[in-house]
């Protein structure tokens, strides 16, 4: 560690030697070799950069804000420090503040996500919701499989979803609207005898309340309990015979009964309703599959490959489609790709469960205890 005292390193010397102690967790002596490497070129802003990051790593925030405004008089649209100095503001909970650093940022890389992701976390915080789901809805769009964004707005319309809970109990807790927001939130938390209730409680004030119904069904469905949920969902239609999910859950039913014939005319109007409803031209594909109408049951199939290409059981019913055809060459294409992703599902599973291992032996072990990185 005298190194750097004795001899000056070059910049990417510097950078190294604070990497690795980075990796070690000894902020502060990377601290050290940053402010080193500013000694030695004073005018290098990723130098300060840096050096505000560790700072911020070690919740020194004052100090890392004053490194990031530094970079930024030098150069007021240098990468990503708009984005470190909101950050700096977010661990002191000055939001107002963050969130500006953040648009600065984005206004330079719009498809800066990070900046995006604490800029709905800081609306959050100063209670705007509308404005927080504003910057989810566009991670989401941007990425539809991004969990944490995800994550957020369902967290955000839980708590809007509880805090009407909450006043429409004060307001008026014999309300209608009351109960049926109290069955959905029972819903989202997999209490399905309390929902249950809460549904049978509006239908006892009022028969014909929208919806219920279909609430009733998609819950029995869930709970495997077929007779109830195939009177409620039949119920659902006779309010609504364009519902998608009501018509799919119904097809489901039938084909679990093995009645393909009365399935597909409901999962054909699942499909008008919603074009990108996967499980419903799959299920169609192997409604006809079953019936023997192959070059039907290929297009189904095609469209629910190229709407979800990593669904393993679509490429299988592809195989056996075109062995019925006798298309040796896409059977073989098919049936090679089910067992690829057969192979990594199996991997995938296989590495969880070593994970899984590895923290219990971690829980069991001696603790140590780490600095939290704010990056």
């Amino acid at each position: 560690m005298r190194g750097f005292e004795e001899k000056p390193l070059s910049l990417d010397g510097y950078f190294n030697q604070a990497r690795e102690l980075e990796k070690r967790g000894n902020f502060s002596a990377a601290e050290k070799v940053y402010q080193a490497a500013m000694a030695a070129s004073p005018d290098r802003p990723e130098i300060l950069k840096r050096l505000g990051i560790i700072y911020q790593t070690e919740f020194k925030f004052d100090e890392s804000i004053d490194a990031f405004q530094k970079v930024l008089q030098q150069a007021p649209e240098y990468p990503e420090v708009n984005f470190y100095l909101g950050l700096s503001y977010f661990g002191l909970n000055q939001y107002e503040k963050a969130i500006e650093f953040f648009k600065n940022e984005l206004a330079v890389n719009p498809k800066y996500r990070r900046a995006r992701y604490y800029s709905g976390l800081a609306y959050q915080s100063l209670n705007r919701g509308a404005e927080a789901i504003r910057e989810f809805d566009i991670l989401v769009r941007e990425d539809p499989k991004d969990t944490r964004a995800l994550y957020q707005l369902a967290r955000i319309s839980r708590d809007f979803s509880l805090a009407a809970i909450k006043q429409l109990s004060r307001e008026d807790p014999d309300s209608l609207l009351f109960h049926i927001l109290r069955a959905e939130s029972y819903v989202d938390d997999e209490k399905y005898p309390e929902a249950i209730k809460q549904y049978k409680m509006v239908l006892n004030q009022d028969p014909n309340f929208p919806g219920v119904h279909f609430g009733l069904g998609e819950i029995y469905y869930k709970m495997t309990n077929s007779v109830e949920a195939e009177k409620e969902l039949r119920l659902a239609l006779s309010e609504d015979p364009n519902y998608p999910m009501a018509n799919y859950y119904l097809a489901e039913l039938l084909l679990r009964s093995q009645k393909p014939e009365e399935a597909i005319p409901l999962l054909k109007i699942s499909i008008a309703g919603d074009p990108n409803l996967v499980a419903a031209h799959f299920q169609l594909g192997k409604s006809y599959l079953v019936l023997g109408q192959i070059q039907d049951a290929l297009q189904s199939l095609l469209k629910a490959a190229a709407l979800e290409p990593n669904s393993k059981m679509t490429h299988y019913q592809l195989a056996q489609a075109y062995a019925r055809l006798k298309d040796e060459e896409k059977r073989k294409y098919h049936l090679e790709i089910f067992e690829k992703l057969t192979k990594e599902e199996k991997g995938k599973k296989l590495e969880k469960a070593e994970k899984l291992l590895e923290s219990q032996g971690t829980e069991s072990s001696p603790q140590t205890t780490s600095t939290p990185s704010a990056k």
